[in-house]
């Protein structure tokens, strides 16, 4: 296990066109730490894991999905920010996996290939969300996303 997660952690981490409509929505520009605004998250990944988490409790999954975005980050950013967050968006991916043999879930590749298409389901679903009549500015609010953990 540990060899994977030495893997994992060098590869760059890919993402379509929902990720970046939640990122933009939702984060910081990166570079604009000091800024005060009323964005939720302050690291790119950080919206990456929590539309994978979403697309994961959801069970949405956009398979297949066009992935033409690296990210500027590793996956060793996600673990450096968060071990057990990036050890459980890991755990999910590898439950998602129909695997005969132990090498199908022990591709690194593989598995955050899983994980983004997971992450683009969520966002997609997070996008839905706010096209529903009255929900519009669902996740505007710091208390959205902790009734939404709540309610989880």
């Amino acid at each position: 296990m540990e060899k994977l997660f030495t893997e994992i952690n060098k590869r760059n981490v890919h993402y379509g066109t929902y990720v970046e409509q939640i990122r933009d929505m939702f984060a910081r520009k990166q570079e604009s730490i000091v800024k005060k605004d009323d964005k939720f998250f302050s690291k790119y990944w950080q919206v990456y894991a929590w539309s994978a988490i979403i697309g994961f409790v959801n069970d949405k999954r956009e398979i297949g999905a066009d992935l033409p975005n690296q990210s500027s980050f590793q996956y060793q950013m996600i673990t450096n920010g968060s071990e057990s967050i990036a050890h459980a968006l890991l755990l999910m991916a590898i439950g998602k996996i129909d695997a005969k043999e132990s090498s199908d879930f022990l591709n690194s590749r593989k598995l955050l290939t899983t994980i983004s298409e997971f992450a683009e389901g969520g966002a997609k679903h997070i996008l839905e969300i706010r096209q529903t009549p009255g929900w519009e500015r669902k996740f505007d609010s710091p208390d959205d996303y902790l009734i939404e953990i709540v309610r989880r």
